[in-house]
Order: structure tokens, then C-alpha cells, then sequence
């Protein structure tokens, strides 16, 4: 059997079941068709171990002359006989072993199944990730999804308001094997992997230092150390390192970063396969369009550390303040060009300016760093952020069959006549959140009920709140006042848990990978913590979507996992490191969800229209206001108050607002709970 030509083309798991092969013990004598195992090594084998290593070697990036890989563990090549009406016997070779394939005819029809081999992220139990040829077998499926989709609301409804947590008795189950909900596989492969942030979400990502100058105008301004983006894709890397050299110095914090166990002792004779992460981000502020950073994940903050970010809530608008003098100042610089042109001129080479000097779509790695060149998109940036996080949508409908029996009998009523309608995800501040996640709630645990809950733990009071949830869904909730307007309502069913000490009754602790792809049952908790489960089994409660904080990020000070914070149980690593301030600890559920939640509240119809519209509102005000400024330099009658699609410009035409005007209030109220 062929060997591997690469350490790295080994395989991570297989799907193998034995009883997939084909009868072998037909006598050929007797029939027209029977199989025979090809012999192992045989030509067809070498085949198989030559294709696979080629096409795997382009997607790791691994430079080799012949690569070869052996095929998954289980598999096997048969070869089927079969007689012709003149006498001759017919041969073809299949590929069998495959847990839900009924067999491979070829090398590239077995390809796309490979990279779902090779690729961890994705859930080996959920044969939809696969994407290959036979994946999308009519297996029964309970229930099916709409995939980036979001019911519109209708015109005139909102969620409403505050919704208290109530216990809802749970329907017990009649079989103990009905069938799970299907998955979209982005849910499955997100939930699975454990990945810190996950595509589309809005995160910090750090940057080579940028200090302000000795002289500048404007107190209080801190350096800038990281920048706003959005994750745009997160790809499984393969590195391969030699135990002992310097490339493979910090392999064991590595494999805790990526997921993986370092192993027990490294011999330096060895080779180490690593794999994990890379985080592909575009970064926010007027780049290009298509223009992406790649980041370590140690190098990528949640948005919600931007308490503890570029001096918090006074240093955003520190920025926000020094942007605008230095916006005034490049006016005060550019007016002069335009003296003895005419009013026509004028009026036809102020947007050109405007993008040529201010929005020029550069791509990140070339923008200067100097202070004073970057604060004016750093402080767009900030309010395309901040805008960002202000919206939410639900996704990935979820379209019931009337004989769904994981649905009760008053669920499928309120389903079929479109007053419920369940969801996968959900975006929320700018964070990805999927049914069967555990999110941090904003309530504080003396504000749960304790009629229906256990009572806290020693030390539970002052920390976190959680729910897992179990249902998403958006239900019909009329407003008796108003019978004109449909209300709707998001609400969320789930158990609740409280972040209390390990060991503590009620704590448990992992039992082991779980091979389920739709539920992970097992939550990391911070060092020395447990989850605790304080509503009774067979219960659960029901919460406001607006009661979400966010996700929660539990090794979000752990030193292996980043390099910004100080880790508290590693006081002494602070090299690059600051200590950190009660968001982070609020992130991580060690501080209630009071402290640092999001705060949506204008719905959107999903990912694409939040990034969309705030992106270019943004951008329309940073230039009406830039607008106005350059006409009151050059003495020009203000503008009507529907300059630019419709939209009211910002100060009154002649440059008397301020760029805080422009961003909404000032950059720092968007760090207020």
C-alpha cells in the first residue's frame, strides 16, 4: 500500500463502515456480475494514492514532486465483473467504505469527499457539509432550511420590549431516536469547530502601534492598536514544524490555541502536524473593496473589548474630536485650489475631490501610519461599527412539516397559521449567534426568578447568566391598543445556566466528544468555573431577544488563546500586555452581562443589508459634512436640505455643524450600555 509522501497527508478521522462493501462471496462461475477486493498496492490503489495526494497538496499549500496519500482507514477498492453476451468479462473499479456513499466510480468524484475528510471543522456525523456528489441524498429530514434568508416583518411591526423569563413545561419525548432538525451547514460547521469568531462578525483585529504626536491638539488621545473589520473567512490551515527548532518554539501554545492537545513530550526528532485557523478580515473605513488582512487568532479581539479599546468611551471621542479638526484643517488646505474657478467648476469637482483626497479606496497595507493620516477613516471605522452593532436579523428559516414530531401540538398549530416561525440564527451586534449556542443574558442573577429556579451558588451572584438555546423563533404578538399593527415578537426557549465554581453541586463536567452535529453538549467554562443548569429538567424558560448580551467568550484572558490581555493567572506575562478592565471579564461571564451587552434596535433583513446600509450612511454623512465645511470656505450658498438621495445634510449647509453631528452623537456613546 502506498505511504504517505508528507506528514501532513494524513488522515484526520474517516467515515468508514464495513458493512458498505459489496457481497464478495458470489461464485463467478455460476452468475453474470460478482465482486472481487482489489489487492492492496494494486495499480488502482496507487491511482487513488497519487490523486488524493495531488489535490490535497494544493489545498494545504505543500510544495511536493509526487504526493501521495493512502486512502482514509476502512476503504477499499472493488472490483465488479460482469459477463458480456459475447464472452467477455467487463471490469470497472469502485471505491467503497463510505458510511453514507454508496460507492466512488472515480478519483475526482471521491475529491470534494476527501477535503470533507481532511477539513475538521466540519461535523464528520453530518454528511450535508460534505458537499460532494452524493450529499445531498433524499435522507428524511424533518425539517428544512432556507440557507442566508430572513422573513421581512411587516411594515409598521417591531419587537416589543422588555420580556420577562417564564418556565414552559417541555412535551416528553415519545422515542428517544427522533430525528434531529437538519442543519444548515455553516451552523454545524461553526458550532462544531468551537472557532473563537466566526463569518461576518464584526471583531478588533491588532495593528502595528500607531502613537499620536507629542505636539498634538487634542488631549487624551491613546495610541491605536487595533482596527475594526469584518471576519470575511476563516480557512483550516496545516503547518508542519520539526520539534525542537525555533519554528516549532511555541508549538504547544499553538496546539492549545487551535484546538488541540500539545502533546505529553516533544521529541525533537519528530515532526509536529499543527492545524488551525486563519482569520481572513476586511477591515472597515473606506478601503477597497475586496481588500483583506490575514490575522493569527491570537491577534483578533469580540468587538464588545472595545471598552478596554483606544481609551474606551472618552478616547472614541478623543478621536471622534481630533478627526474633525483634522478634517477642517485639510479643508482650510484645499480651498485655495479652487480660487478664480467658477461656481459650476466648483460645484463639479467637490465629490471628485472628496474621493480623491478623503475616500480613496487604497488598500489597508498601504494606508501611512501616522496618526494624522489614519484618525479620520479610523474614526468612520468606528461609526460603521458602532452602527453595526445597533442592528440585528434573524436567519435561516426554518420551513416545518405538519407531521414534524419534535414540534408540539400547539407549536405546529401556532406554525401553520403564521403566527410562529422558527429560525437557526440569529445576528445580534454584530456577533453570529446559532441555535443551540450558550449566550450571555443581561440580566443579573438576583433578577431571575427564584420560584422556578434553584437558588444561587456561593459566588454566583456577583458573575453571569446564561442561556442555551434550544428555539429561536419570531411569534405574532398583537398590541390590544393598536389593532392596525401586527407585533412581533423574538423570543428564545432554553435552559438557563449561572457561572459557578467547579465542583459545586449541580456543576458537571465533559464526558467526551460528542458525535451529535446539531447539539454540542459540552460548554468551556473559565478556569476554576462550571455551568450550572438552574431551571428543572424538563423545563425551560423564554427570553426577550432584547435580554441577549451577546456571545460569551470564556478563555477570552487565557494567554494561550491571545496576547493582549494580561492573563490573571499568568501575572507575569505582560510583555505586549495590558491589564484588563471589566468588559473583558464581562465577556468571559466572570462580571455580570449588565456590563457589556448589545443593544439592537433596528432590524434589518440580514447580514448584507446591515453591513450595506450602515456602511454607505456613514460614508454619505462623513462627505455631506465634508461638503458643507469646503462650501462655507469658498463662501457658497448652502445646499437644500435633500443634497445627496434624499437624505438631510448634516449641520446646516454651512459648515456650523460638527463632524459629531455627523457621527450620530459622538463616537462614544456607542460604547454606553
Amino acid at each position: 500500500m502506498s505511504k504517505s509522501s508528507h506528514p501532513a497527508l494524513l488522515w484526520p478521522r474517516t467515515d468508514s463502515d464495513p458493512s458498505r462493501y459489496p457481497n464478495t462471496s458470489t461464485p463467478k462461475d455460476s452468475n453474470d456480475s460478482w465482486f472481487e477486493e482489489e489487492p492492496v498496492g494494486s495499480q488502482k490503489w496507487e491511482a487513488y494514492a497519487s490523486g488524493i495526494g495531488k489535490h490535497l497538496a494544493v489545498k494545504l499549500g505543500l510544495n511536493l514532486d509526487s504526493p501521495r496519500i493512502p486512502l482514509p482507514d476502512g476503504y477499499k477498492i472493488f472490483a465488479h465483473r460482469k459477463r458480456q453476451p459475447g464472452g467477455d468479462v467487463r471490469t470497472d473499479h469502485y471505491l467503497y467504505g463510505a458510511r453514507d456513499v454508496a460507492k466512488f466510480r472515480s478519483v475526482p468524484e471521491f475529491l470534494i469527499h476527501a477535503d470533507w475528510l481532511f477539513d475538521t471543522s466540519k461535523p464528520l456525523s453530518d454528511h450535508a457539509a460534505c458537499g460532494c456528489k452524493y450529499s445531498k441524498g433524499s435522507t428524511y429530514k424533518p425539517r428544512t432550511s432556507t440557507p442566508g434568508s430572513a422573513t421581512k416583518r411587516p411594515s409598521g411591526s417591531s419587537p416589543l420590549k422588555e420580556g420577562s423569563a417564564k418556565k414552559k413545561k417541555l412535551p416528553e419525548p415519545e422515542d428517544d431516536d427522533v430525528a434531529l432538525p437538519s442543519v444548515v451547514p455553516e451552523r454545524a460547521e461553526e458550532l462544531r469547530s468551537q472557532r473563537r469568531f466566526r463569518r461576518g462578525e464584526l471583531i478588533w483585529f491588532r495593528i502595528n502601534t500607531i502613537t499620536p504626536p507629542s505636539n498634538v491638539s487634542t488631549p487624551g488621545l491613546t495610541p491605536v492598536t487595533h482596527w475594526p473589520g469584518l471576519v470575511s473567512n476563516v480557512p483550516l490551515k496545516t503547518k508542519v514544524v520539526t520539534n525542537g527548532d525555533v519554528a516549532s518554539a511555541s508549538a504547544s501554545s499553538a496546539w492549545t490555541l487551535f484546538g488541540g492537545q500539545a502533546p505529553s513530550s516533544l521529541d525533537s526528532s519528530k515532526q509536529t502536524v499543527i492545524h488551525y485557523f486563519e482569520y481572513h478580515i476586511r477591515p472597515l473605513g473606506m478601503f477597497s473593496a475586496h481588500d483583506e488582512v490575514i490575522k493569527d487568532g491570537k491577534d483578533v479581539l469580540p468587538w464588545q473589548t472595545g471598552k478596554d479599546l483606544l481609551g474606551g468611551e472618552e478616547g472614541w471621542n478623543d478621536i471622534g474630536d481630533h478627526a474633525e479638526k483634522v478634517l477642517k484643517e485639510g479643508v482650510r488646505k484645499e480651498a485655495p485650489r479652487f480660487k478664480g474657478q467658477s461656481q459650476e467648476d466648483i460645484e463639479n469637482s467637490l465629490i471628485k475631490v472628496w474621493k480623491g483626497n478623503w475616500a480613496k479606496r487604497i488598500r489597508f497595507v498601504e494606508m501611512p501610519e501616522k496618526y494624522e493620516e489614519v484618525v479620520f477613516r479610523l474614526s468612520v471605522a468606528l461609526k460603521t461599527g458602532s452602527d453595526i452593532t445597533e442592528c440585528w436579523a434573524q436567519t435561516d428559516k426554518i420551513d416545518v412539516l405538519p407531521n414534524d414530531q419534535d414540534i408540539s401540538a400547539e407549536d405546529m398549530k401556532a406554525i401553520l397559521t403564521q403566527k410562529k416561525t422558527l429560525y437557526q440564527g440569529l445576528w445580534w451586534g454584530g456577533e453570529r449567534i446559532w441555535l443551540d449556542d450558550l449566550v450571555r443574558l443581561k440580566k443579573t442573577r438576583n433578577e431571575l426568578p427564584t420560584s422556578n429556579l434553584l437558588p444561587p451558588s456561593d459566588g454566583a451572584v456577583d458573575k453571569g447568566v446564561f442561556l442555551k438555546i434550544r428555539v429561536l423563533a419570531v411569534e405574532v404578538n398583537p398590541d390590544p391598543s393598536k389593532s392596525s399593527l401586527t407585533g412581533w415578537r423574538c423570543l428564545m426557549y432554553g435552559d438557563v445556566f449561572e457561572l459557578a465554581k467547579e465542583g459545586a453541586p449541580g456543576t458537571e463536567t465533559d464526558d467526551g466528544d460528542s458525535d451529535d452535529t446539531s447539539l454540542v453538549h459540552h460548554y468551556k467554562a473559565p478556569k476554576g468555573y462550571a455551568y450550572r443548569q438552574l431551571n428543572e429538567l424538563r423545563s425551560e424558560v423564554t427570553v426577550d431577544v432584547i435580554d441577549v448580551a451577546g456571545r460569551v467568550y470564556p478563555d477570552i484572558l487565557e494567554s494561550s488563546t491571545q496576547n493582549w490581555f494580561i492573563d490573571p493567572s499568568d501575572p507575569t506575562d505582560t510583555e505586549g500586555r495590558v491589564q484588563p478592565g471589566e468588559g473583558a471579564y464581562a465577556l468571559s461571564g466572570l462580571v455580570s452581562g449588565t456590563t457589556v451587552a448589545s443593544k439592537c434596535t433596528n432590524w434589518e433583513e440580514d447580514l448584507y443589508s446591515i453591513v450595506q446600509k450602515t456602511t454607505k450612511t456613514t460614508e454619505t454623512q462623513m462627505k455631506e459634512y465634508y461638503i458643507s465645511l469646503l462650501r462655507a470656505e469658498l463662501g457658497l450658498p448652502k445646499l437644500p436640505s435633500s443634497f445627496v438621495n434624499g437624505q438631510n445634510q448634516i449641520g446646516n449647509g454651512n459648515g456650523a455643524g460638527t463632524l459629531a453631528e455627523a457621527l450620530g452623537g459622538g463616537l462614544g456613546v456607542a460604547l454606553k450600555a
